[in-house]
């Protein structure tokens, strides 16, 4: 289960990277809020064995500082609140609305991600 986690939430966040290059600021938003859940419900489960069943990135990443006790993870959380924000929405309404994004919060978006991947050791 946790390598599945892993993998996908690897594959998605590299799909968000195809996205961005071809203009598809969308469906870059719903990989890149796919890519963050799966990564933090892969840490959840190494913790724990198992996560909560929840779409809420903030929440699950809240869940993770507090069992890793990191530091760095609550700083970007803190610093980025606004970004998480934007990704947790992104779930929702890029699924079932009419959605457009900028691509200068795509690109945030996607740096803070990669920031938060990278402390969770699954990306360079």
């Amino acid at each position: 289960m946790a390598e599945y986690l892993k993998r996908n939430a690897l594959d998605f966040f590299a799909e968000s990277e195809n996205d961005i290059k071809n203009g598809k600021y969308n469906l870059a938003m719903f990989h890149l809020e796919q890519a963050l859940q799966l990564a933090l419900k892969y840490i959840l489960f190494q913790f724990k064995g198992s996560f909560e069943k929840t779409h809420d990135v903030i929440r699950l990443l809240d869940e993770v500082i507090e069992l890793a006790k990191n530091e760095n993870l609550r700083k970007i959380r803190n610093d980025e609140a606004s970004t998480l924000e934007v990704i947790r929405e992104s779930y929702i309404i890029s699924r079932y609305f009419p959605y457009s994004v900028d691509k200068l919060v795509v690109e945030k978006a996607y740096n803070v991600t990669k920031v938060i991947l990278n402390e969770l050791r699954l990306v360079e």
